[in-house]
């Protein structure tokens, strides 16, 4: 652990942070409020004093309290660092993401950006592109919410206005905002005659710009080039507006034009992004999984659009997305849709989305053998490429009600399997109960004494020689079996290197969901207080149980397959009554019941 998040952790309240967002209430041990990410009429948003993290029950996201920071200011951990380190008057000695020169670098790359965006907007006042953005019906208050602009037509207004500010020439050209004529090797400006749509980073800082002709001029788009702060794959337009929307779980409405996006959010669809004139990315999806894992795809109706919505659909599978497709009818794009039909045409759009699966199948004929193959060929590419295995199994079924193609086809279709062992004691929802409840004891009671020794220090040995099924459980097991300090670890010590998913399903472990209620203190002075011993020794037990089981079955497999007349024989039978012995003893210990067959051996069924 860093010195900064250390000192960051050491004096941020994540109560105190927290409630500057969403107004938290006391019940019980912990705080509670509505959820800031997701819509709901009851609070399932928990804040524990004591763990110093969050859970919110109701989007699965949880975490420390820069985790919290980073998921509502959409901030990378770096800047959400920062930003609590400036809270709280926390000295930085150099920035946490980049050296000192390249944190320099940056400011006069976002102040030029700046100043060029001042120029812009003052040039749009009595612009012919007002009268266009007029005809396009976009509205004062949403020129001013993305900060629209001009380009006036004269060749180096910009350019002349920076270099009098003194920013030198190489700096304009290497930032993207100046060009030099080949002929006299004067500067001129990257866009001339242009309406300008800024573009910004998730926290509002403008880093680029495109520009659109109000003419017939080609091209009918020009973007700023990749530069040292800004890459067209990595960045989607709107998103800095977006992004309260989409923490309410909305899923991102991705759409291919500047002005698609403009004109949905001022209809009321602010859930709409673009991408700068590239395909959907991997580096895009990264920025949307901070806010939605649901995807829909509302590109143009022509065939380009058609193919940008297949291409867009399997890179949203790879990267763990629902993803929904919403036709456009009667118009070439969403900007002209809304024009010609109006915001219900939009509203219709969007309630008719289809899942992938039903459009490809709606989409593509199969009134050929070849025509059916292809689209199967594409299904199982998709299905293939989903990394959770409960999601592909989910779309399977939607597959298999579609096509009637049953899901244990896929299996042979290089397919990660569907179904889960079957060679346990325990039913596997149980068996993870169990997994979990001990991980949870572990971190929640890690000093109190069993067996005259901390908690903490007997279930890490007991651990070692367990492997668990779940496997985020198991993930954890390992992390804990591999410390290697004196003391057991804390939660921000466990959660600085572990994924979003990871931190999610941690903080879920350990926060209560539901309070006691105080009525209960007029019955009983310390109502339902949890006994950790207790529970330690009757989730163990069941592992144990579950562990003798599968002893017993893989010796009944060998003793299934040796003669009588075999030397070893008699020893697998003897190891076979004594795994007996131990599963009935250790069963009547805690009360559990055997709810599957005894397996008692009996040679003559041979």
């Amino acid at each position: 652990m860093s010195w900064l998040r250390e000192e960051v952790l050491r004096r941020a309240d994540i109560v105190e942070v927290v409630n500057e967002y969403v107004p938290l209430k006391k019940k019980g041990a912990n705080y509670w409020a509505l959820s800031p990410f997701k819509p709901e009429k009851t609070p399932s948003f928990a804040v524990s004093p004591s763990k110093q993290i969050f859970k919110c029950f109701a989007s699965g996201k949880g975490g420390d309290v820069i985790r919290f920071v980073m998921e509502m200011e959409g901030l990378s951990y770096g800047e959400a660092l920062r930003k609590l380190a400036q809270k709280y008057n926390i000295s930085l000695p150099e920035d946490t993401d980049r050296s000192p020169s390249q944190t320099r670098e940056r400011q006069r790359y976002l102040a030029i950006y700046q100043e060029a965006l001042r120029f812009y907007r003052e040039k749009l006042r009595d612009s012919p592109a007002i009268a266009y953005l007029e005809r396009r019906g976009i509205k004062p208050q949403a020129i001013e919410t993305f900060q629209l602009g001009y380009a006036p037509p004269d060749g180096a207004a910009l350019t002349q206005y920076l270099l009098q500010l003194g920013y030198p020439e190489k700096v304009l050209l290497e930032w993207g905002l100046s060009l030099r004529s080949e002929g006299t090797g004067r500067l001129y400006d990257r866009f001339r005659g242009r309406l300008i749509f800024p573009i910004h980073d998730e926290q509002g800082a403008v880093i680029a710009f495109a520009g659109r002709t109000i003419e017939q001029d080609e091209p009918k788009y020009l973007n700023s080039p990749d530069t040292p702060f800004y890459r067209k794959s990595d960045i989607l337009y709107g998103l800095y507006q977006a992004r309260s929307v989409l923490r309410k779980d909305m899923p991102a409405l991705i759409v291919e034009g500047y002005l698609d996006v403009i004109s949905l959010h001022q209809a009321g669809f602010a859930q709409a992004v673009a991408t700068c004139g590239t395909a959907l990315t991997e580096a895009h999806l990264d920025r949307l999984r901070r806010y939605t894992k649901r995807l829909m795809l509302m590109y143009d109706n022509d065939s380009a659009g058609e193919a940008a919505t297949l291409r867009a659909i399997a890179i949203g599978l790879n990267a763990g997305f629902f993803v929904s497709v919403a036709a456009i009818e009667g118009a070439k794009d969403p900007d002209e849709l809304l024009q010609s039909q109006g915001a219900s045409a939009i509203h219709e759009a969007l309630d008719s989305q289809l899942s992938w699966v039903k459009y490809l199948t709606a989409k593509q004929p199969t009134d050929t053998p070849e025509k059916r193959y292809q689209l199967i060929q594409q299904i199982g590419e998709n299905l293939r490429a989903i990394p959770d295995p409960l999601l592909q199994r989910v779309y399977a079924e939607e597959v298999e009600d579609a096509l009637r193609i049953p899901i244990g086809f896929w299996e042979n279709f290089d397919r990660a399997e569907l179904s889960a062992r079957k060679d346990s004691v325990l039913p596997r929802a149980q068996r993870i109960t169990a997994e979990k409840e001990l991980l949870r004891i572990a971190l929640t009671y890690p000093t109190h004494l069993y067996a005259e020794m901390p908690i903490w220090e007997f279930l890490r040995e007991e651990f070692r020689h367990l492997v668990f099924s779940d496997e985020n459980a198991e993930r954890l097991r390992r992390i804990l079996c591999e410390w290697v300090a004196p003391a057991p670890p804390t939660v921000s010590e466990l959660v600085q290197d572990m994924s979003p998913e990871m931190q999610d399903w941690l903080t879920e472990l350990l926060m209560e969901k539901h309070t006691l209620s105080p009525h209960w203190r007029m019955w009983d002075d310390s109502p339902m207080e949890e006994e950790p011993v207790a529970v330690l020794e009757s989730n163990l037990a069941l592992l144990h149980l579950n562990h003798i089981q599968r002893l017993l079955i893989e010796n009944l497999n060998i003793l299934s397959s040796l003669s009588p007349d075999n030397p070893t024989y008699e020893e697998h039978l003897s190891i076979h009554q004594v795994l007996i012995r131990q599963r009935a003893a250790l069963a009547q210990q805690w009360g559990i019941l055997l709810p599957y067959q005894t397996h008692h051996y009996n040679p003559e069924e041979k």
